[in-house]
């Protein structure tokens, strides 16, 4: 099992224009949900190019200090931009921090693509303090992400089936709330509880978030390669799949998203 959305190149800047916009609705809700305090000290796990971390205390209203941690060197060069957040590289399994160095962990589609996920819920809960807490999400299946189905079969369909796992497998493939639940109740956490929310993604055309989009997933090189006429038919594919998500103020697809809160034992 791969570790990470692993991005090179430009994909860690498109990235942040476009996978933005999916995560938009969702972020602020994760921030909202730690129930995050003045002086806090907030570790955001797998924090990619910092969509998380940089926003902890805007939306929070508090003044934490604020690190990220991700595996991707890539990731991090966008996220280093903000130097008022400490950024680290390393892996999910082996935090590089003391016992109880945190009062709050967020971790934002991070969890599924851990090679090891027991391992790394275990990490998390070393890391926060006694009584620290634990706010993080994870995808629905894809099945039932509309966009995100579209574009896993276009990528089938143009760039083949190694391709798509490299897509699709891991990113939507803890979908339950029982798997979700063992694994925080194993790390030993208490106070756990799951909600799945739906919400619409808002884009003005499906062909203009897929062209977009390609750019900032880890087949993005591989749709490069396609020719001119291929990349336009991979981009219509998508839009004919999602023609019927189309209004008249655009496209309006909807999302599943699973959201864990959870406990350190004080």
């Amino acid at each position: 099992m791969n570790s990470g959305w692993q991005l090179s190149g430009d994909a860690p800047t498109i990235y942040t224009r476009f996978a933005l916009k999916i995560m938009e609705p969702w972020t602020d809700d994760l921030i909202r949900s730690a129930g995050c305090r003045d002086g806090d000290r907030v570790l955001d796990v797998a924090c990619g190019t910092g969509v998380v971390a940089n926003r902890v205390n805007l939306v929070s209203g508090k003044l934490c200090t604020v690190t990220g941690i991700d595996v991707n060197e890539g990731m991090l060069s966008v996220a280093r931009r903000n130097q008022q957040i400490e950024w680290h590289q390393g892996s999910a399994t082996d935090l590089p921090f003391e016992p109880g160095s945190f009062e709050v962990v967020l971790c934002q589609q991070g969890l599924q693509y851990f090679s090891d996920r027991a391992a790394a819920m275990k990490e998390i809960t070393r890391v926060l303090s006694p009584g620290g807490r634990l706010a993080l999400n994870v995808w629905g299946a894809l099945e039932r992400q509309p966009f995100q189905a579209a574009m896993a079969e276009a990528i089938d369909k143009f760039l083949g089936a190694e391709a798509k796992a490299t897509f699709a497998t891991l990113a939507f493939s803890l979908n339950t709330a029982d798997e979700l639940r063992s694994l925080a109740v194993n790390a030993g956490l208490q106070n756990v509880r799951i909600r799945f929310e739906h919400r619409t993604l808002r884009y003005p055309t499906p062909a203009g978030l897929a062209a977009g989009f390609i750019g900032a997933t880890p087949v993005a090189a591989q749709f490069a390669e396609l020719s001119a006429d291929s990349k336009q038919a991979f981009i219509a594919y998508i839009a004919e799949k999602l023609a019927s998500y189309v209004d008249d103020s655009g496209m309006a697809v909807p999302y599943e998203n699973h959201f864990l809160t959870a406990m350190k034992p004080a």
